[in-house]
C-alpha cells in the first residue's frame, strides 16, 4: 500500500514540475523577442508566467485537496417481508437491501453514485422446508431478467431507472438528496420532470441510502477522477431446514456482502469499503415464517455490538478486520485481488503476513464482491 501511495504522490509532483517547466519555457521564448515588441512581450511574458505559476500552484493544491477531501461512502437500507405457506401456496422469507455507494467532493457534493438492491427471496414449503441450494443475483446483475420493462409506464428496466436516478443525484449534497420530492400516488417515484421521464419507480429507499452514504463518507484514498464501482455477493449461511437444532424451528439465513470500490486509470484500487447484512427467518412445521428481529443492521454500523472481539484470535471486531483488509487492497488490481491466498484451516482468512495480523476472518465473499464490482 505504501508503494501505491508513493506512486500516486510522484504522479502529483510530476504534474506540478511539468507546469513549472512550461512557465519557464514561455518566459524564455518571450524574452528572446525583438525590442520593438518589448512592452507587449513583457506583458505577455508576465501574464504567461503568472498564469502558469498560478496553474501550477492551483494544480498542486487541487491534487492535495483531492487526496485529502474526496471521500468514499456506502450505506445499506433493508426491509423484510414474510408470508406463511399452506397446502396450495408457498410462503416466503424475503429481504430487500438497498445499497448506495458514493464518491463525495470536499464540498460535500456527490461526484459519482452507484445503486443496487439485494432482493433475496426464499420460497418456504407448507412443512417449513426450503431449498438451501438456491442462488441469488442482485437487481443490477439480473438486468433484463428482472422483467420490469413490461410493467413500466416508461418502458424501462429496473437497472436503467436506477442508473438514471444515480446520475440525477450527482452534484447534490446529502441535504439536497433528502429534499427530493416523491409522488405517493405514483409508486413514490420522483416528481421532478428532469428525472421523472427516466425513473418512475419508488426511490424512497434510494434517497435514504444515498443520503446516509454521503453523510458517512470518509477520505480513504480516492481521487475525484477515479472510477466508482459497486459489487454484491449473497450466499445461504447457517441455514437449516426444519426440523433443525434451532429451538425446534428451521432457519433461513442469507448473508449479503457489499463492496464499494474506486480505481484509478490503471485499474488499481484506490479505496474500498466492506460491509455485510444478515437476514434471518424462522420456519415451523406448519409453514409459518417469522423474521428474527425487527430491523437489519449492517455489520459496519453494529461496531462492537456485533460481538466478534472475544472470539477473535487477534482480539479485533468485525468492522476493524473488514476495514483493515479493505485498506490493504489499495494498489491492487482485480486480478491481484482474485489471487489473494486464504487459509482453509484458519477461517479462510488471508495468508499474507502483512494483513494476517489485522484480519483473520473469511475474506472470500468480499473478494467475490470486489470481482463483480470490477468486472
Amino acid at each position: 500500500m505504501c508503494d501505491f501511495i508513493i506512486e500516486r504522490s510522484n504522479n502529483i509532483m510530476k504534474k506540478a514540475i511539468a507546469l513549472v517547466m512550461a512557465a519557464c519555457l514561455a518566459f524564455g521564448l518571450v524574452a528572446c523577442g525583438g525590442a520593438s515588441s518589448t512592452a507587449t512581450s513583457t506583458s505577455t511574458a508576465s501574464s504567461a508566467a503568472s498564469t502558469s505559476e498560478a496553474a501550477s500552484s492551483e494544480a498542486a493544491s487541487s491534487e492535495a485537496a483531492t487526496e485529502a477531501g474526496v471521500k468514499t461512502g456506502m450505506a445499506i437500507v433493508s426491509s423484510t417481508s414474510v408470508s406463511d405457506a399452506d397446502a396450495d401456496t408457498d410462503g416466503k422469507a424475503q429481504v430487500d437491501s438497498t445499497v448506495a455507494a458514493v464518491l463525495v467532493g470536499e464540498d460535500g457534493k456527490i461526484i459519482s453514485c452507484k445503486l443496487d438492491v439485494a432482493q433475496n427471496k426464499v420460497a418456504v414449503k407448507a412443512d417449513g422446508s426450503f431449498d438451501t441450494t438456491a442462488t441469488f443475483k442482485s437487481k443490477q446483475e439480473l438486468k433484463e431478467d428482472y422483467n420490469m420493462k413490461g410493467a413500466s409506464p416508461i418502458g424501462k428496466e429496473w437497472y436503467e431507472q436506477a442508473n438514471a436516478f444515480a446520475e440525477y443525484v450527482v452534484g447534490m449534497t446529502a441535504e439536497e438528496v433528502r429534499a427530493i420530492e416523491t409522488n405517493p400516488d405514483a409508486h413514490n417515484g420522483p416528481v421532478d420532470a428532469d428525472i421523472a421521464a427516466s425513473c418512475t419507480m419508488s426511490v424512497t429507499a434510494f434517497i435514504e441510502a444515498i443520503a446516509q452514504a454521503t453523510e458517512n463518507a470518509q477520505a480513504l484514498g480516492a481521487f475525484a477522477d477515479d472510477t466508482l464501482a459497486l459489487g454484491l455477493s449473497t450466499e445461504f449461511s447457517s441455514s437449516a431446514v426444519q426440523p433443525a437444532d434451532n429451538e425446534g424451528e428451521g432457519l433461513v439465513q442469507t448473508d449479503t456482502t457489499y463492496a464499494a470500490v474506486t480505481t484509478d486509470a490503471d485499474g488499481k484500487i484506490t479505496s474500498s469499503i466492506w460491509d455485510c447484512t444478515q437476514a434471518k427467518f424462522n420456519t415451523t412445521e406448519e409453514g409459518v415464517v417469522t423474521a428474527k428481529g425487527e430491523t437489519i443492521v449492517p455489520k459496519q454500523a453494529q461496531k462492537e455490538a456485533y460481538g466478534m472481539t472475544k472470539a477473535s484470535e487477534i482480539g479485533k471486531e468485525w468492522y476493524e478486520q473488514a476495514n483493515a483488509y479493505a485498506a490493504w487492497l489499495a494498489g491492487k488490481t482485480a486480478d491481484e485481488v482474485a489471487a489473494v491466498e486464504t487459509n482453509a484451516e484458519g477461517h479462510n482468512g488471508p495468508t499474507d503476513a502483512d494483513i494476517a495480523a489485522s484480519c483473520t476472518m473469511d475474506v472470500r465473499e468480499f473478494n467475490n464482491a470486489v470481482a463483480k464490482a470490477l468486472a
